[in-house]
């Protein structure tokens, strides 16, 4: 009976087989590669061998995770013809380029945020060119986070001047300013607020410097910008404010980024403080077309007794890239 049943039954194999990578394939670990690189990950490695390619990969994953870049660039032109046009009129010619790029770090309880801003303009009118818009500013956010309060140590470092030389007027070729003159730099520390997922983020520093420089030899002589005459730079001493706000609107259509900065030196008590108010709407219209408009405020009695204002409207096309 059971001779029948182990019959009827039949025979059943199985088979495993193990694939071993071929010893050109694999490597010994003699210590942990991801401690050795810095720590990429918090994971120790287990066994005596590891995957290269995934290694790499892993690598890759949390870098991304760790930095964000964005970079976006626009470029609008403007033309106005006349041939033999009895009412009369100027040819007219007018472009204008701007970049702006941001990078962003983060790890564990330190950051840093790093934003470059660069504006460049120029019109022609009867082919006589004009340079009207010429500015790059560079500013980077340091911060240790304290106890996930939103509250950080921080360093925030502000640098802004202009690419070319600038003149007085389209007739008058005076020499008014040039690359590192004037030239505006700014440390300061002390604390940052920036709730996580806020659009904005307050730094306040009860210690910050501010400098202006006259680098260029065919300026720093006429005592201009505030940099007494001789002298290549003006520094000063005191409180500043630093305040940023970001936010996309509309399914990411309107974006309007704004920059408030503030300082107020104790050299000279008697002198207001200085301000300076950036605000940039961006809105998509396609893929490569969008509408901008820029204005600025600014006050620095030592360049102007007057409150100086800048703002423009513009259209043209916009290229856009963001790794995440």
């Amino acid at each position: 009976m059971v001779v029948a049943l182990v019959g009827f039954v039949g025979r059943a194999d199985a088979q495993f087989t193990i694939q071993r990578r071929q010893p050109e394939q694999r490597q010994e670990v003699k210590s942990d590669p991801y401690k050795a690189f810095g720590g990429f990950v918090d994971n120790k490695i287990q066994n005596d061998y590891y995957d290269h390619a995934a290694w790499l990969a892993e690598r890759r994953r949390i870098r991304k995770q760790r930095n964000t870049l964005e970079v976006q660039t626009t470029f609008q032109t403007s033309a106005l013809q006349f041939e033999n046009w009895t009412a009369g009129g100027n040819n007219t010619f007018s472009g204008l380029a701007t970049i702006f790029m941001r990078h962003q770090y983060k790890r564990n309880k330190f950051a840093s945020d790093l934003t470059i801003n660069g504006r460049y303009g120029i019109n022609y009118i009867d082919k006589a060119p004009f340079k009207n818009v010429d500015e790059i500013k560079i500013k980077e956010l340091l911060s240790w986070d304290i106890q996930r309060s939103g509250w950080s140590y921080s360093v925030t470092i502000n640098f802004r001047t202009q690419f070319a030389d600038g003149f007085v007027s389209r007739t008058d070729n005076t020499l008014k300013s040039a690359f590192m003159s004037p030239g505006y730099f700014d440390v300061s520390g002390g604390f940052t607020y920036a709730p996580k997922n806020a659009p904005y983020k307050v730094s306040l520093s009860p210690i910050a410097g501010n400098m202006v420089s006259m680098l260029d030899e065919r300026l720093y002589e006429k005592g201009l910008n505030g940099v007494p005459a001789g002298d290549k730079i003006y520094s000063m001493i005191g409180p500043s404010v630093n305040i940023s706000y970001d936010k996309h609107f509309f399914k990411k259509r309107l974006r309007y980024r704004s920059t408030l900065y503030g300082f107020y030196g104790l050299n000279d008590l008697a002198t207001p403080p200085t301000v300076r108010w950036d605000n940039t709407v961006d809105v998509n219209l396609s893929k490569y077309m969008s509408i901008q408009l820029y204005g600025v405020f600014y006050y620095l009695k030592t360049a102007s007794p007057k409150p100086q204002y800048q703002y423009s409207a513009t259209v043209g096309l916009s290229y856009k890239f963001k790794n995440k």
